[in-house]
C-alpha cells in the first residue's frame, strides 16, 4: 500500500467516527485527556494535514504554523468536510517532490531541513495514527457505543506483529 492510500484509509476511519459523535460529545472535556476533547485531537490531526498541503504549494512545510481553527474542534461535521477536502487533494500529490520543513524546537532559531512530499506524508500518517490511539481511549472510556475500526490507532507494523503471534 502506498502512503496516499494509507492516509485515505485513515480519513475514512476518522469520518466513520465523526459521523457517530454528537457535537456535545465531540466537545466534552475528558479527564483522560487532562480536560482536552476529542475535537481537539481531531483538529490537531487535520491541521497537520493542512499544514502539509499549504507547505507543498509554498515549498516549505511549517507544522508549528497551524491555524488552530476552533470550528474543527467544535463541530464534527465541519471537521469531516475538511478531512474529505484533504483526501480529494491527496491523490494528486507527487510523493517524490522535494520540500523543505521548518523545525520548531522551542528556541529563537527555526532551522529547516530537506524532505520530500512522500516523507512528509509518512510523517502526518504516523502522527494521525498516534492521535487516533489516544482518541480511541477516550471513545472506549466515554462513548463505547461509537464503532471504530478494530485497528484504528494501531501502526501497521504492530498489526503485522500481532498477526504473526497468532499464527
Amino acid at each position: 500500500m502506498q502512503v496516499n492510500s494509507a492516509i485515505l484509509a485513515v480519513v475514512q476511519q476518522i469520518n466513520h467516527v465523526l459521523e457517530q459523535l454528537e457535537p456535545h460529545e465531540y466537545r466534552r472535556q475528558l479527564p483522560e485527556f487532562e480536560g482536552n476533547t476529542l475535537g481537539q485531537h481531531f483538529r490537531h490531526i487535520l491541521e497537520f494535514f493542512q499544514c502539509l498541503e499549504k507547505g507543498i504549494s509554498a515549498g516549505m512545510v511549517d507544522y508549528a504554523a497551524r491555524e488552530r481553527n476552533l470550528l474543527y474542534e467544535d463541530n464534527p461535521g465541519i471537521a469531516a468536510a475538511a478531512f474529505e477536502a484533504f483526501a480529494d487533494v491527496l491523490l494528486e500529490l507527487d510523493t517524490a517532490k522535494p520540500i523543505g520543513v521548518r523545525a520548531e524546537f522551542g528556541g529563537q532559531e527555526r532551522p529547516s531541513y530537506s524532505s520530500t512530499v512522500g516523507r512528509e506524508l509518512m510523517f502526518v500518517y504516523d502522527h494521525a495514527i498516534h492521535h487516533l490511539a489516544i482518541i480511541k481511549i477516550g471513545l472506549l472510556c466515554h462513548f463505547p457505543r461509537v464503532q471504530t475500526a478494530r485497528d484504528m490507532g494501531v501502526s501497521p507494523s504492530t498489526i503485522k506483529a500481532r498477526a504473526m503471534r497468532r499464527h
